[in-house]
């Protein structure tokens, strides 16, 4: 009877066991995997169009015909990589490469403190010799578990935010995605790097030269022919970004599946007074995902997400089960068996009563075969 009443307690405690191991991967487990990875080195490939893009070295050498070139296929790619983590934070970098033609014509680099369940911009978590930028919303990518909400995004061109707003359900790569669209409107570019491959100022010479190739229609081109005159020399020059997004975004993970964006910057002449007499695009780009990068995405994004699925739900609930029944059945032998061994003993013992006065003794009971 004890052999049976340690069954039912051992197989109690393995229930315990199990049910605190479905614990552990449900509430300690998972959360630590819905996290930025510290090994993360994301590289994505562009393929798309540039309506106008200027040649600073054409522009440089003055030849004015090739300055500024239209209708160009254009391709990019983007990396964006876990450089180190302090805790919840995650020092990344997001490298950006434009390339026309097989040349490089655009590079872009900037580092940011991200919160590695949030994917929004950090302020304070992580070490001082980071060289992080300052920034705010989302820098690099979305949340792991997306909602269907409006987000704040960072734009790195005007050091400003722009909403990120939910529009729909659609698939994509053969996954159900939340799409997102964002619009940037023109703004002063404030970004330093951008702004050092963006000539400052113009001899009169030079932009008259180029007025034969800019973007404008004849009106705009005889005006700016009579004012060149008049103008100083060099002729400043301001920029503005403007944008619009759509992104394609697998909400379980939180990867992008796609993008698509057009992009546009624009360079101000300006006039007597700080004013500015025409703004002319001199970078505009519409690139999205090839469609390679949409698969790499898509794998990606499945892999993690059964990642999640077996360790957040397929697991837990394996374990949850498990314990519950072993400890169901190890309460119910442990029980059993200490309510019947008293019974048996009862069963199993006779008692003589002893004879009581003026009664004869008890005789022994015959064999069982007499």
């Amino acid at each position: 009877m004890r052999a049976k009443n340690w069954w039912g307690i051992g197989l109690a405690v393995l229930g315990v066991l199990s049910l605190a191991a479905a614990a552990i991967l449900a509430w300690v487990v998972v959360p630590q995997r819905k996290v930025l990875p510290a090994d993360t080195n994301t590289v994505r490939q562009y393929s798309g169009t540039a309506g106008v893009l200027l040649n600073p070295q054409a522009l440089a050498a003055g030849d004015f015909r090739n300055a500024l070139r239209t209708n160009v296929p254009v391709t990019a790619e983007r990396t964006v990589k876990v450089l180190a983590t302090d805790g919840n934070v995650a020092q990344v970098s997001d490298e950006r490469v434009l390339a026309a033609g097989g040349q490089p014509v655009g590079q872009t680099s900037a580092k940011y403190a991200v919160d590695r369940k949030t994917m929004e911009a950090a302020t304070t978590g992580f070490s001082s010799d980071w060289p992080v930028e300052p920034a705010e919303g989302l820098t690099v990518t979305f949340p792991i578990g997306s909602e269907q909400k409006d987000y704040t995004g960072w734009v790195s061109d005007t050091q400003t935010t722009a909403p990120i707003t939910y529009e729909r359900e659609e698939n994509k790569g053969g996954l159900n995605t939340y799409v997102y669209t964002s619009t940037v409107p023109a703004a002063p570019i404030k970004d330093q790097e951008v702004l050092a491959n963006l000539p400052r100022a113009l001899p009169q010479t030079v932009l008259g030269g180029l007025a034969a190739v800019l973007p404008l229609t004849d009106q705009q081109k005889a005006g700016l022919a009579q004012a060149l005159p008049l103008l100083a020399n060099p002729i400043p020059l301001s920029y503005t970004y403007e944008a619009t997004s759509t992104f394609w975004v697998e909400p379980t993970t939180g990867i992008v599946i796609d993008v698509d964006r057009q992009e546009i910057r624009k360079a101000g002449i300006g006039g007597p007074g700080g004013a500015v007499l025409a703004s002319v695009p001199v970078y505009d780009v519409s690139t999205k995902f090839t469609d390679q990068s949409i698969t790499a995405a898509a794998n990606e994004a499945n892999d993690k997400k059964a990642d999640l699925t077996r360790y957040g739900t397929t697991w837990p609930w394996i374990l949850a089960g498990l314990g519950l029944l072993l400890l169901i059945v190890g309460l119910v032998v442990a029980l059993t068996t200490r309510r019947g061994t008293p019974a048996a003993a009862e069963a199993g013992t006779t008692q003589r009563m002893p004879p009581q006065p003026g009664q004869p003794p008890q005789q022994p009971l015959p064999p069982d075969n007499q």
